[in-house]
């Protein structure tokens, strides 16, 4: 595979485009509703598009399109806590980097309430909240976390980890969590082609003491040969079980790359600070039950407890000369006790925009869009039945959907 499209597609299925858009968006959204939803409208190539956001009435039988809502930058990523909904900048050179806040009002809308200006090709993929007062930002270019204030959207600090970089001044900061007033922040170490140096076979996170920012130490797993862990702008890679252990999902190389075949999960046990070897799963020999496939890449994932994940898995074979447009992720049902892989029936194959898992009630919803209808389906996990076609039908890919109480 040439260098320039093993590139494209890396960062098509990191980041689900690369292309800004200005935005002009109003400061209040025309609609209302209990459900927050996010839509990319692709050009023809898949490289470029728009992306919206928008409150729809409940999550019912509908079809909605973009009229009313607000354009945000392309695949830019939505956070929500509480009532604040926190809209990160689109990928890309010429991209505004600009985190925006706004506020889910009591009539139901959207209100704009605060932004903050970040550093240019900041990478800031995501935001973890820790209290009212303090909130982390990892920027994926620039190799370091950004600590702000989310209630006045002010910078309070920042924490430098380029030191801890490999093969390069910046080891790639990915999605992080909290636990036991500890920061946990992957890094995904990328080369220059976006994927895990050869010499360096192995997952590193860097562990923050809350209280200090200061760095405690940086840990890592070097057996299972797992990389890539947690991709930077889907924050269920990374979760917490009820026993409060910490799973760690690794991409490794996608599905694309022969040197790095190894894709699954990494643990770092509650009340310790160090992986646990011997729950280290590598599943990419791992049959998925109902297909004639093995997982190229855990490519996203959802914890819906009892030691189950609903999880999107990229297969290798269904990536085509194109992967802005190409249909190759595989919703599934893994079960991390008995270390099983299930095809989940009745879930269009996606391509790689439509990734985000979500769950509402007793049921998980998946974003999907298949080669007939793009919409966010029903899962039951009990019945293990799906919605006969989507809940929700959009116009565009569905990419985003949270649910107000």
């Amino acid at each position: 595979m040439k260098t320039n499209l093993l590139k494209s597609i890396c960062l098509s299925i990191l980041f689900a485009g690369l292309v800004s858009c200005e935005s002009n968006e109003p400061n209040v959204t025309e609609n209302s509703g209990t459900v927050l939803i996010q839509t990319t409208v692709k050009n023809p190539d898949g490289a470029s598009g728009s992306s919206y956001m928008q409150l729809i009435s409940d999550f019912s039988k509908q079809t909605v399109g973009n009229a009313n809502s607000i354009q945000v930058g392309y695949s830019a990523g939505i956070v929500v806590y509480g009532s604040d909904v926190f809209v990160t900048p689109e990928f890309g050179k010429d991209g505004t980097q600009e985190l925006e806040k706004y506020s889910y009002t009591s009539e139901r809308t959207l209100k704009k309430t605060g932004s903050l200006i970040l550093p240019s090709m900041s990478g800031a993929y995501g935001l973890v909240k820790y209290n009212n007062e303090k909130a982390y930002i990892h920027m994926y270019n620039l190799g370091k976390m950004l600590i702000i204030n989310p209630a006045t959207m002010v910078k309070t600090g920042e924490i430098d980890l380029t030191s801890y970089a490999f093969g390069d001044n910046n080891p790639d900061p990915s999605y992080p969590i909290i636990r036991d007033g500890l920061l946990y922040v992957p890094l995904n170490q990328n080369s220059s082609s976006w994927m895990p140096y050869p010499e360096h076979k192995q997952s590193d996170v860097v562990i923050i003491d809350i209280s200090t920012d200061k760095v405690v130490k940086l840990i890592s797993e070097t057996k299972s040969g797992l990389t890539f862990p947690v991709r930077p702008a889907l924050k269920e890679m990374i979760f917490k079980d009820e026993n409060n252990d910490i799973y760690i999902a690794c991409a490794g190389g996608f599905g694309l790359d022969p040197r790095f075949p190894e894709t699954g999960l990494l643990c770092i046990p509650a009340g310790k600070t160090e992986f646990d070897d011997s729950k280290s799963w590598d599943l990419s020999q791992t049959p998925i039950e109902g297909t004639n496939y093995k997982p190229g890449s855990l490519s996203s994932c959802k914890y819906i407890g009892n030691g189950k994940l609903c999880a999107y898995i990229t297969i290798s074979e269904l990536i085509g000369n194109n992967p802005y447009t190409s249909r190759y992720m595989l919703a599934v049902i893994i079960d991390m006790k008995n270390k099983t892989i299930k095809k989940i029936e009745g879930i269009p194959v996606s391509d790689g925009f439509s990734a985000l898992i979500e769950t509402y009630n007793s049921q998980v919803v998946f974003c999907a869009s298949g080669d007939k209808v793009s919409g966010f389906f029903s899962y039951d996990p009990v019945s293990g039945k799906v919605s006969d076609s989507p809940v929700i039908t959009t116009s565009g890919n569905p990419t985003f959907i949270h649910f107000f109480q």
